[in-house]
């Protein structure tokens, strides 16, 4: 295994000219004995050269690349931060809306209960006259007080219908607020 490393090792250090070291006279002896060799060092000069110039472009242009990157990267990053100020601002408005749409759900809901509540009242007591006026047992009622407790059924009647209906429209809103809730999601 050494062996093999080594046999391609030497290769590349001949050609790559790091074993070799030119000398001016070493390389003037060889020019005077091939001047064919002489056209070879000058093309392996202007390569060079052009090699040179190539990389040195090259360096240039990814500078260059670089500074317009880092350039853009920075504007972005500015323009993300203002951008994502705006997403949080929008997002607030829409939970400050859904806030106030929960708090008036909650407040119907709590007048609905009052409602709910006075209306059980007025049932039971509906309940109850209705109950004294056609089992009367051992009750006997003259003409006038009979009118009275009718007037009293007719009187409560009346106030469970407007209650009765208040409930069903806070019932609706109830509803509608918890719909709208979910459409701000």
């Amino acid at each position: 295994m050494k062996k093999r490393f080594i046999f391609f090792l030497l290769p590349c250090l001949f050609l790559s000219g790091c074993l070799f070291q030119e000398s001016p006279e070493e390389l003037d002896r060889l020019i005077k004995e091939d001047p064919a060799f002489k056209q070879m060092i000058l093309a392996r000069d202007q390569a060079c050269d052009q090699i040179h110039l190539i990389k040195e472009d090259l360096l240039n242009k990814k500078k260059l690349l670089d500074s317009q990157v880092e350039k853009l990267r920075t504007e972005y990053d500015t323009s993300a931060k203002t951008q994502n100020k705006k997403i949080e601002q929008y997002r607030a408005m829409i939970e400050t809306n859904r806030n106030l749409l929960k708090r008036q759900q909650e407040q119907d809901g709590a007048h609905m209960e009052e409602k709910q509540s006075e209306l059980a009242g007025y049932e039971k007591t509906l309940s109850d006259v209705r109950k004294v006026l056609h089992e009367g047992k051992g009750i006997s009622l003259s003409k006038t007080e009979r009118q009275k407790w009718e007037e009293r059924i007719l009187m409560l009647t009346e106030k469970i219908r407007p209650l009765t209906e208040e409930i069903q429209e806070l019932k609706l809103q109830i509803r509608l607020k918890k719909q709208k809730i979910q459409f701000l999601r």
